[in-house]
């Protein structure tokens, strides 16, 4: 089932990379301002796709949108614009947040990468602790649970397909709000 997820959703994934404001980390251009709107997109999502994933799945557990939320409260920016953005992502099912939970803990890698780039950016210099970009490894052991639990299900063909669709759209709600939330709109709130 993971190689299904993975193929399926390979493009999508490289598809939002592209335009998502952590390449600016990665090339340590970011300012203050976009790590401040990359923050909050990124609480966003979690919030939203998190609070449906934690209602059909019991054992789920994450705290990338507290960690990010208190990154927001450290740089005075407020997180209500992500009411704006909850009636945008649903799930009606159990298969269904398996697919969405694939994305939120598949996207740990990446963000251990970045946060291995922050202290190169000159200026995020001022700010002195990073709860979500903070390269702890220990933020792999969601994936890690992630991947243990997932090879303990038995999915149905039509379970399969509905997990590979909700991961889908889970990509193309991140990929909404990293291209419709931006500096003017989310941070003079």
């Amino acid at each position: 089932m993971l190689i299904k997820l993975r193929e399926a959703t390979n493009s999508l994934h490289k598809k939002i990379e592209q335009g998502n404001l952590a390449a600016d980390i990665m090339s340590n251009t970011i300012s203050l301002e976009n790590y401040k709107l990359l923050l909050l997109q990124n609480f966003i999502a979690y919030k939203v796709v998190d609070t449906e994933i934690a209602k059909f799945i019991t054992d789920f557990n994450s705290d990338k949108a507290e960690r990010l939320k208190k990154d927001l409260e450290n740089l005075e920016v407020n997180t209500a614009v992500y009411k704006d953005f909850e009636e945008n992502f649903t799930i009606n099912n159990f298969a269904e947040a398996w697919g969405a939970w694939y994305v939120v803990e598949g996207s740990v890698l990446g963000g251990l990468m970045i946060s291995k780039e922050i202290s190169n950016c000159n200026n995020l210099t001022e700010i002195e602790e990073h709860h979500f970009f903070n390269g702890n490894r220990q933020t792999l052991n969601g994936w890690k649970t992630f991947c243990s639990q997932l090879k303990k299900i038995d999915f149905s063909e039509k379970e399969e397909a509905a997990a590979i669709k909700k991961a889908k759209e889970t990509f193309e709600f991140f990929g909404l709000i990293f291209t419709s939330l931006k500096v003017e709109k989310a941070l003079l709130v």
